[in-house]
Formats: structure tokens, sequence, C-alpha cells
């Protein structure tokens, strides 16, 4: 009797010790409110709203169209929703920069999806080097994919005004919208407000709040700032911490110098193996693959160095037991392989049959294009390997279909094309060796 109250006294004296396993820094605590479906619908609107700027930036071919619908169908969807959301998931937001200068992501996965030997992209080495912008990062991510708005109310009261406050975004307008953008910036103006807050528990979720919103406003220094504060009060409290730890590991891509391959198999792998049963998670990694795309130049051999061992742990991670929809998730990082092994072939293209004699005499040249072949190849080798996982899990006809075409567009078109690749190469090489003879 005595310990019972002892234990009532703890609960009623001190509440902070009797809630302290409370999580309110993971994905449910933010996206679930009182069932599963819910949780569900707030990632596919949101994905949904995203998707209707990719029609803007370059149209879908019919086959990438299909395939984006077959990608939408698998997260429940029909129609042009399916659609728009599977070209939202395949990076048809994206963005990749560099020496291409900055092709929009639905152009890219055209390209990529429907095979070519033409030169659609040329690319210049000179654009290539190009100084560490944070602000132009900022920019082309404007209009990316992001984490949704939170649906669930539990927390605070400032936390409560604040979620209220977000209801009032307009649903049929994208996030990155000026409107909508006003409403976040008076909803993180709102949560600033609480900062004073003694209990840790309601602290915590504010700087959750805090983080993700500066996160979605697209802030990605504060969203960092916010993200690492909470990852700390969480290891106090011994509770999970896989949203900051999400929006942590994605805004350290926008920093000048970072350990990309550390924040990958640390903060992201966390982030996601830490809630396998999240339904955000294919979401998650279109939004952490996509910047990427924006923060590496795809074609220079340093770059590929740095990250394609992100690219294998996302792979571990998909393969991985405890991690659902491995068809959906294998064929978004199939998808941006197949881009990367696109724009590599168009900067052999344009580099090996340039006029322009100053990039055209250069032995730096032939060095670059030499180093692009290479990735070329271990693109093609490894993107393979996914298909071989992605093949092994079996499904309906529509399922097959689309794993036998990209089967054969990897191994009887880009792989074939290799050969042409190498001729192109070696044509410059003789090129350059009878200028010095």
């Amino acid at each position: 009797m005595r310990s019972v109250v002892v234990i009532l006294f703890i609960i009623l004296i001190m509440p902070d010790i009797a809630n302290a396993t409370t999580e309110y820094a993971t994905f449910e605590s933010f996206y679930k409110e009182s069932s599963a479906i819910k949780w569900i619908l707030s990632a596919v609107v949101a994905l949904i709203l995203a998707a209707t700027i990719f029609f803007t930036g370059g149209t879908a071919t019919p086959i990438v169209a299909s395939i984006g619908s077959w990608v939408g169908g698998m997260m429940g969807l029909s129609g042009i929703a399916a659609t728009k959301a599977g070209l939202a998931l395949l990076g048809g937001g994206s963005i990749a920069s560099g020496g291409f200068g900055v092709i929009g992501g639905t152009t890219l996965l055209s390209a990529a999806l429907s095979f070519s030997t033409n030169v659609v992209f040329d690319y210049a080495i000179e654009e290539a080097i190009t100084e560490y912008q944070y602000k132009n990062l900022v920019d082309y991510s404007k209009k990316m994919l992001t984490l949704p708005l939170p649906v669930n109310d539990s927390g605070s009261e400032k936390y409560k005004e604040t979620i209220k406050l977000l209801s009032v975004i307009n649903k049929e307008q994208p996030t990155f919208s000026s409107n909508n953008q006003k409403i976040i910036k008076n909803a993180i103006k709102l949560m600033q407000r609480t900062k004073d807050i003694s209990n840790i528990n309601d602290k915590s979720k504010n700087y959750a709040l805090l983080s993700l919103l500066y996160f979605i406003s697209n802030d990605y220094i504060n969203a960092k700032k916010y993200s690492s504060l909470l990852i700390k009060y969480t290891k106090q409290l011994g509770i999970k911490s896989t949203l900051p730890s999400f929006i942590y590991a994605t805004s350290s891509l926008y920093d000048e110098n970072i350990d990309l391959s550390f924040i990958t198999k640390h903060y992201f792998y966390y982030s996601i193996m830490q809630e396998p049963d999240n339904p955000l998670i294919p979401i998650l990694f279109s939004i952490y693959l996509d910047r990427i795309f924006i923060r590496f130049d795809c074609c220079t051999y340093d770059d590929y160095l740095v990250y394609k061992n992100s690219l294998k742990n996302i792979f571990i991670i998909i393969k991985s037991n405890s991690i659902d929809n491995k068809k959906l998730n294998y064929t978004i990082l199939l998808t941006r392989y197949i881009e990367l092994i696109k724009l590599n072939q168009q900067k052999i293209i344009s580099l090996a049959t340039t006029n322009n004699k100053t990039i055209r005499n250069n032995s730096k040249t032939l060095l670059e294009i030499n180093n692009s072949l290479n990735i070329y190849y271990n693109l093609i080798n490894e993107a393979n390997n996914i298909i071989k996982h992605l093949s092994s899990l079996g499904g309906n006809s529509t399922d097959r279909k689309n794993v036998i075409y990209f089967y054969n567009l990897l191994k009887k078109n880009y792989k074939k094309d290799g050969k042409r690749l190498e001729i192109l190469i070696d044509n410059l090489k003789k090129y350059q060796e009878n200028l010095i003879g």
C-alpha cells in the first residue's frame, strides 16, 4: 500500500517524470491523429500538392507518366493523383546542378527513362566550377518535395495555438506558395515566444515544431539549430528523436563543409530505422536524395566518391527486414541512379564531340570524360543490383512489366551505349595525340 502511495505522489507532484517516456520527437507524434489512415493521408496530400509544380518545368513523357502512375498506385492512389504523387517521389520536382547549369526534375526524369543517344543536356566545364552558395541551394529547394505540415495538436497551449494557425493553410496551393509561407512564418513567430518554458517536455515538443517549420520554410540553418538542440534533450530523456534526426541530416546538406557519409550513416539512418513503420519513409528517401542532387555535382569524380557511399547506405536501409514498401523505395532509389547514368552519358557526349577547341584541345577534358565513363559503368552495376532486389519481390503484371522495362533500359540501352561512348573518348584521345604529334 505504501508503495502505491509513493507512486501516486510521484505522478501528481512530478509530472515530468511520469511523462518522461512520452514520444514527442517522432514522425508519429506530429503526423498521426487518431488512426493510421489520417497519418497516411497527410503524407499523400502533401505529395499531391508538391507535385503540382512538376508540369511547369517540363512535360513528362508517356513512359514516365506511366511509371509515375505505377509508383503513385503503390501509395494507394489512382488517376492523375497517382501520376503526380509518383512523379513527386521519383524526383520530378528536384534539380540537378553543376556543369549542366540547372535541370528541372521532370525534364531529367523524362530524358533518363526515355533512352536516346542525342545530346539533350549540354555540359560546359566552366559552369561546373562554382562556389558554394547557401542562398542558391535554398532557392533551388523552394519548389522541391518537403515534409508535410503537422496534424497532431497535442502539446502545450502555445503549441495547440500554432497548430490551429497552420490549419488555415490553403490546401489547394503548394506549401511553397507565398501566402502559405506567410502563415508558416507567423507560426514560427508564435512558437518563438515559448522559449522560456521550463517544462522540458513542452519545451522539447515546441523545439521539434520549430525545427519542422523552419525546415518547411527552407530556413535550413535554424532547422538544424533547433533539431540539434532537440536531439540533445531527447538523449537526456531517453526517448526517440527520429524527426529531428531527419531534419538535422537533411539540413546538414546545406552546410559548406559536410561529411555526407557520416550524416547518412548516423542521423539519416537513425531517422528511418528507429521508426521503421513510418508510412512517410518513401517521402523521406525522396527529400534526402533530391537534396543530395543539388548539393553535389553529379558528374565530377570527386563528388561521386562522396555521394556513392551514401547511396549504398540508403540501399542497405531499404534492404533491411524492418522496412516495408520495398518495391516503392527501391524504385525511388533506382530512378536516381538512372538519372545519374544519363547525366554522365550526356557529359561524355558533350565534351567528346564539342566544337569548342579550347575544351576539345585540353588534356583535362579527356581526363574528365574518362572519369565519367568509370562513374557511368559503376552506376550501371549498382543500379542492376537494385533491379535484382526489385525483381525478387515479385508482384502483379504491371510490376513485372516495369521491372523488365528498367532492366532493358540499363542492359540493352545504357550498358550497350557504353561501347559507343568508349569510341567517342578514343576518338578524342587520337585527336589530341595528333595535336602533339
